[in-house]
């Protein structure tokens, strides 16, 4: 009896399985087919308009052109379709959405010149592509860029990363950094052959990967992201297929510490191949990061100056002491350098540590409420003002805008080796920890972004960060 009681609960379970599987399979489905027939309207709406408006609405019914243009528009919608635009997992990004728009309407508009040789579509049906071909891209690109936008910041996906626990920790580092999607890391479920730091197996593990099957059970994440560099081949298969059937998107990243921008797919004899560009050392990029440091800090001195005086004057007058700090830091190369900042310290505050509970993991201090702050200098840290004077590391060559933080002598000397990567490049006022959580950052997540910020620079990296700097300094985005 006790058998055959256990059978039922086994089919049940198994048929509500199905039945959410099958109910997500519709819900997706009707959602494609719900964006594709708005786009046809909006397409169809846009042809019937443009007729009218050159030849008359008498020609709406009549015009070869808006024959031809009618299947142009399946064709259209279809290539949309084929490029995932309609697939909720894929449209995430505006920029993605925009280009597989413009890219679709772009491929109609030479499938409808390639028919007019064959077909004669009348007079005057160049100027009439022309208008209509724009407007689709137009009305389509800002559609589906808004709708992407608005997704991506009111979305939050239920993420589960597999793999390693030290590929788990990256990822999570760059999950977090990603600021045009929103995720929530439910957890990790982690090789039980690899090392797992107690601290993640207690804040983050969920469980083994024998277990990944029960644990979207539990947790319903929405994808889980596999880090292939810690993961056996043969387990990955029968996972995949799993989750995949029960409506669980799966990614996979195998590259971690490699950007996109540098990665090539290519296809010999029917096997890809993945090809990784080098990393970026010299040239005309490393050129232009000197020449834009340079006059992007002068600029920023000369106009700042009057703001920065008021700041040395009220720290003056607060304590006595120099406003000015100065301490030994490790730049590139592993030359030292004296780095300035605004003093938001007691005096003698470096004495004083000693006796502090450092709250960071690793070699580097951090306190939340370090009583060493004064009242003025949790304000400068806060918005931090307190940098400022580090514009004229920048001048003097010791440090670029963009770049890894630098460290003291004693932090980098207890730090692993793997650590003094960061000294091929110079080392920056901002970078990607300060836009991924600034001082929330553990030190694990802060090794692994700047060490792919050193491996992976480039010109637009920079801009890109320093675009991302402004919000997270007006928002106090961990600042202590």
């Amino acid at each position: 009896m006790a058998a055959g009681h256990r059978i039922r609960e086994v089919r049940m379970d198994l048929g509500a399985r199905v039945l959410r599987h099958d109910a997500k399979h519709v819900a997706r489905r009707n959602h494609s087919f719900l964006n594709a027939g708005i786009d046809l309207a909006i397409m169809a709406a846009v042809l019937i308009m443009v007729t009218a408006s050159l030849w008359g609405s008498s020609h709406i019914l009549t015009s070869r052109s808006v024959r031809l243009g009618t299947v142009v528009a399946l064709v259209v919608v279809a290539r949309m379709a084929l490029a995932g635009l309609y697939v909720r997992v894929n449209a995430r990004r505006w920029t993605d959405a925009v280009r597989v728009v413009v890219g679709a309407v772009v491929f109609g508009a030479a499938v409808f010149s390639l028919a007019g040789f064959f077909v004669d579509i009348g007079g005057g049906a160049r100027r009439w592509l022309v208008l209509v071909a724009g407007f689709w891209a137009l009305i389509l690109s800002l559609r589906h860029a808004l709708f992407a936008a608005i997704r991506a910041l009111t979305t939050q996906r239920r993420v589960i990363i597999a793999g390693s626990a030290r590929d788990a920790v990256a990822m999570r580092a760059v999950l977090r950094a990603d600021t045009r999607r929103a995720y929530d890391v439910i957890g990790f479920v982690l090789d039980q052959d690899q090392p797992m730091p107690p601290k993640i197996v207690a804040e983050m593990a969920l469980g083994s990967i024998g277990d990944l099957p029960f644990l979207t059970e539990i947790h319903r994440p929405d994808q889980v992201v596999f880090c292939m560099g810690g993961l056996p081949g043969d387990k990955f298969a029968p996972l995949a297929r799993t989750l995949t059937q029960r409506g669980i998107s799966v990614a996979l990243t195998g590259l971690g510490d490699v950007a996109a921008s540098r990665v090539a797919v290519s296809q010999i004899e029917g096997q890809p191949m993945v090809h990784i560009a080098p990393s970026v050392r010299s040239g005309w990029q490393v050129y232009a990061k000197r020449v834009v440091d340079v006059l992007a800090a002068t600029a920023l001195l000369v106009v700042l100056s009057p703001f920065l005086a008021v700041v040395a004057i009220a720290l003056r007058l607060t304590d006595g002491e120099s406003p000015i700090f100065r301490q030994d830091r490790v730049g590139k190369g592993g030359r030292h350098f004296e780095i300035l900042k605004f003093r938001t310290m007691v005096a003698g505050a470096e004495e004083l540590q000693i006796d502090l509970r450092n709250e960071l993991e690793g070699p580097l201090f951090k306190m939340a409420a370090d009583p060493r702050v004064t009242k003025l200098g949790d304000f400068l840290r806060r918005t931090s003002i307190d940098e400022l004077p580090q514009l004229w590391n920048v001048i003097r060559g010791d440090m670029s805008l963009v770049g890894p933080r630098p460290f003291i002598p004693a932090e980098v000397a207890a730090a692993p080796p793997e650590f003094r990567e960061r000294e091929l490049v110079m080392p920056g006022m901002t970078g990607h920890w300060q836009v991924s959580g600034r001082s929330d950052t553990s030190f694990d997540e802060l090794d692994e972004l700047d060490r792919w910020y050193v491996d992976n620079w480039s010109l637009g990296h920079d801009l890109g960060i320093l675009a991302k700097t402004v919000p997270a300094v007006f928002l106090s985005r961990g600042a202590r």
